[in-house]
């Protein structure tokens, strides 16, 4: 600063006495922050001066207690300097002496009224002390004496907004914008404040704000968080792309961006995005954001691919533990054992949960000897790890265990009875053709917990299996009696009523409901397709069947819907990729089977559709 370099001109001159140098009142001004246009305050003596400097210093370094010494010092030279005063006032208000704070303001105030910094002070102060009524006066006093300062309407925004009166406070920072037009920070201060209370007038408040000032980073993804809770997506991912002109590489925005492309099945963009966030550097919690995020989409081998690729870098052992159940849903069970097996040991409860999950995608390949190993082994050492039980039982029964598999679960019911335990040995019943077994122990269950809800579904599923779907119905309605928004529970009842003849009109309600709460569902999206082919409309359906079964991931009973419609449209080669790839999935899987006879009746649908058979 220009006094900082006329200071040591002076101190360091040497040879004959130097000339008295010029004082240059408007730099001293300026460094002092002296408003004499408002006090007619002479300047501080050189003493005052020097005290208020290190008051500054202290201030600084965040030592109070040092700066209200100094000031005190200040002031005893020249104490009629309002400037000085005020700020003596600020240090007791940063101390939280706010009684002090406010004594010292009222002496400023009745010396100079019209100084505005005091006024301005002495609102903050009383609001700080929940003087609101006072605070206003002196607030809207501040604002008057300099109409262009934008802090005294920031503070009285804040006041009103505090008091829920959210109108108020939009008049205030309106009545900012009109006194300093192009001005940007009220608008904007508001309108992320009301934004985190979900108040509809955030919207216009931050579009205001980014007409004045297009680079605001922070408004542009408050409004796109507004779009997407709107439902308004396109309008959204505009926001978010307008964010990302004025910050290229901010992390956050890039996301957001992808994860809205995603949304809007824009995968192509997304993976721009996505790409580009990751180029930034080897961050893991990056890799499972953008994982996630495709994983939210049923992007899945795009999931996989991310975490595959951070997994090489060695940084965070649990992405090989979050690749690996990635893998295992998109049932590459090979390389779902491998990531699985690269979880180290150290990592207390996840390796274990790795372990099992070896285990079970050891016996999908068929390396059941091998699989039974791995989980016995885990039995051991973490003998009340959930799942590892049904785990065994499952790895037994795939061996043709039989005997092994139900005792296995039998002997743990034994040491507590268990949803879990209860489901998988009503499973086992299921998969066996022992439905009136898996009936009496689920009746067994519900006598003692009549509204729970993963037994009443393991109970109408059963029900369904036996065709007795109308009972099923029923379990459901009890699911929906206590949970209206239950979106498994409302998808299973209309794709029960339409696969078996039910009322299709309600079938179509309580499916579009589910699509409702759970719009990206690719099993929602078969189901209504399949209740809109059921009603006739075979177009219609087929479109949804589409979108359906490349949402992600691939599921025979999807493939096998969509042969169906396609076969019923006259689409001969649709429907015949679409059975192939559906029995395929049911040789890599055969768990994955909707009904026991499902492979049989694609074989049969197939030869139906081979070329010996055209026109018989």
């Amino acid at each position: 600063m220009r006094w900082v370099w006329l200071a040591l001109l002076s101190a360091s001159a040497l040879g004959a006495a130097p000339k008295r140098p010029t004082v240059d009142l408007s730099a001293m001004r300026e460094a002092m922050g002296v408003p004499t246009d408002e006090t007619g305050a002479a300047f501080p003596s050189a003493a005052s001066y020097a005290h208020f400097l290190r008051a500054r210093l202290a201030h600084h370094d965040g030592d109070h207690k040092v700066a209200l010494d100094e000031l005190r010092l200040a002031l005893a030279s020249d104490d009629s300097n309002a400037y000085l005063m005020t700020e003596l006032a600020e240090q007791y208000a940063r101390s939280s002496e706010l009684d002090r704070a406010e004594l010292q303001l009222k002496r400023v105030i009745e010396r100079f009224p019209d100084y505005q910094p005091a006024q301005l002070l002495m609102g903050r102060v009383l609001y700080e002390g929940q003087k609101t009524t006072r605070a206003r006066t002196h607030l809207m006093r501040a604002i008057k004496l300099r109409p262009t300062d934008a802090d005294a309407y920031l503070v009285l925004t804040q006041l009103w907004l505090d008091q829920g009166r959210v109108d108020d406070a939009v008049k205030v920072v309106e009545e900012l914008g009109a006194a300093v037009p192009g001005e940007p920070v009220g608008f904007r201060r508001l309108g992320l404040a009301l934004a985190e209370r979900n108040d509809a007038k955030a919207e216009k408040l931050l579009q205001r704000a980014v007409e004045r000032d297009p680079g605001d980073i922070e408004s542009w993804s408050a409004l796109g968080r507004i779009h997407e809770t709107a439902g308004k997506l396109p309008r959204a991912l505009e926001a978010w792309e307008q964010a990302l002109e004025h910050d290229p590489d901010n992390r956050d925005v890039l996301l957001n961006s992808g994860r809205l492309a995603l949304r809007l099945k824009k995968v192509a963009d997304a993976r721009a995005y996505f790409d580009q966030v990751l180029a930034q550097g080897r961050d893991p919690e990056i890799a499972v954001k953008v994982s996630f995020s495709y994983l939210a989409a049923h992007q899945l081998q795009l999931a996989a691919e991310v975490l595959d690729q951070a997994r090489g870098a060695g940084q965070e052992p649990r992405l090989h533990f979050y690749a690996g159940l990635v893998r295992e849903r998109v049932r590459d069970f090979q390389k779902a054992a491998e990531a699985f097996d690269a979880v180290p040991r150290g990592l207390g409860d996840v390796s274990y949960e790795a372990r099992l999950h070896r285990g079970l995608c050891l016996s999908q390949l068929g390396q059941h000897k091998a699989a039974l190993e791995v989980l016995l082994k885990v039995k051991e050492e973490k003998a009340e790890l959930v799942g590892v039980d049904p785990a065994i039982s499952r790895t037994q029964e795939r061996a043709g265990q039989l005997k092994d598999a139900e005792a296995t679960l039998v002997r743990a019911m034994g040491q507590g009875a268990s949803t879990e335990l209860l489901e998988a040995l009503a499973g086992f019943y299921g998969r066996q053709n022992r439905l009136q077994d898996a009936v009496a122990l689920l009746n067994g269950a519900l006598a003692r917990a009549p509204r729970d809800e993963a037994l009443l579904f393991a109970l109408a599923s059963v029900h369904e299996k036996k065709g007795e779907w109308t009972r099923a119905v029923e379990k459901v309605r009890l699911i929906l009696d206590g949970d209206p928004k239950n979106a498994t529970a409302l998808n299973f009842m209309g794709y029960t009523l339409a696969q078996n003849g039910g009322d299709l009109e309600e079938a179509e309600r309580l499916v579009r409901r589910a699509l409702e709460l759970r719009p990206d569902s690719p099993a929602f999206l078969d189901s209504l397709g399949w209740v809109l082919f059921k009603k006739g409309d075979a177009d219609q359906g087929a479109q949804l069947l589409e979108l359906a079964v490349g949402a992600g991931p691939e599921d025979a009973t999807l493939f096998e819907h969509l042969g169906d419609v396609s076969s019923k449209l006259g689409r001969r080669a649709r429907a015949q990729e679409c059975y192939s790839r559906s029995l395929e999935l049911l040789q890599a899987s055969p768990d994955d089977a909707e009904r026991p006879t499902q492979k049989t009746d694609l074989e049969r649908k197939l030869k139906l559709l081979s070329p010996e058979q055209k026109g018989r």
